[in-house]
């Protein structure tokens, strides 16, 4: 793999340091979700483009089973490692909202409303529309 590989994994344990030294912070739990989505998209990338490379090298040309046996284990511990990096990333998540973190309101709902936080827009102008803790007087509207 390349030396890209080394420090994006160095750069996502340094975040992952520091989320533990400041339990309080909920944007350095965002920077390693971030992190940890940019090397997801970074090791499938460096998978595709390198593993048949090596597999071409290693275990075809050379025929010294420790190396082809270090190979196919290094091989193994990157794909179980990008498994498992979605299932870091929920755990992240729920860390996340646990720490105070919110997310922004365009990506919580895909509901247009009004405007002015109400997700009902009255059409009908002479009907008026209660609040949850109010009661419309129905004698002044007009049939």
């Amino acid at each position: 793999m390349p030396v890209t590989y080394g420090y994006t994994h160095a750069i996502l344990i340094f975040l992952g340091i520091l989320c533990i030294a400041k339990p309080k912070s909920s944007d350095l739990v965002m920077m390693y979700f971030a992190m940890n989505l940019f090397t997801i998209l970074n090791d499938i990338i460096l998978l595709g483009l390198y593993q048949p490379l090596a597999n071409n090298a290693i275990e075809r040309l050379y025929s010294q089973p420790a190396t082809r046996n270090t190979y196919r284990f290094a091989l193994g511990m990157c794909i179980v490692n990008l498994i498992l990096k979605p299932v870091v990333c929920f755990i992240l998540y729920k860390t996340y909202l646990t720490r105070g973190g919110e997310l922004p309101a365009e990506l919580c709902s895909i509901t247009v409303g009004n405007g002015n936080g109400n997700r009902y827009d009255n059409l009908d102008s002479s009907v008026e529309v209660a609040s949850p803790h109010q009661t419309v007087d129905h004698t002044t509207q007009q049939v």
